[in-house]
């Protein structure tokens, strides 16, 4: 795949890594994975599969690039999204529900898709059948409010059965740390 003339920088989220006792990813070796593939100021987020690092690769280039190193190094298959700090900022400024992302936003997620995703199969985020969640689906991300946390909800888990590993989310404190830790990266 060819690569870009200079580095950009990126966001990096791993699809189902180290929760459940499965897919064990240890930051620490996914930083050196990173490295190993020319990614430089690499930095890692929680425990749950977040990079932020610079590259030459097109994010789609580097997301395939991080999911085969993980897969050889370590044998976890984990579908990775790779977002640019300035499509993480703008899915976070289209956020329709700001009331409940500052109301407890441990409990406000943002779903990303895969370049796969059509309008049709999201569709299954937007018609979920909710009584106190809510489900909006925007241009480039879902946003969903579990009021009573997402662990339980069975809605979201059925609605979403369909789309397997091409969505991943995060509640809206990782994203807005993600976007930060970008942002300290950068620099001035």
């Amino acid at each position: 795949m060819m690569p870009e003339s200079r580095s950009s920088l990126q966001i990096a989220l791993l699809r189902g890594v180290n929760v459940g006792g499965g897919k064990k990813v240890p930051m620490a070796e996914l930083r050196a994975i990173a490295e190993s593939l020319g990614c430089t100021d690499v930095r890692s987020l929680l425990n749950s599969g977040n990079l932020v690092y610079r590259t030459r690769l097109k994010p789609d280039a580097a997301a395939l690039s991080l999911h085969d190193g993980i897969l050889d190094v370590l044998g976890v298959d984990s579908r990775v999204f790779v977002r640019t700090p300035a499509q993480m900022r703008q899915l976070l400024q289209e956020n329709p529900m700001p009331e409940e992302a500052l109301d407890n936003p441990s409990r406000f997620v943002v779903t990303v898709w895969s370049a796969d995703v059509t309008p049709a199969d999201l569709r299954c985020i937007a018609e979920a059948p909710t009584v106190r969640e809510r489900f909006l689906v925007g241009a480039h991300a879902a946003y969903l409010w579990f009021p009573d946390g997402m662990s339980a909800s069975t809605v979201y888990e059925k609605a979403t059965r369909g789309l397997g590993d091409r969505i991943t989310a995060r509640n809206w404190n990782t994203m807005q740390k993600l976007l930060t830790m970008a942002t300290d990266v950068a620099g001035p």
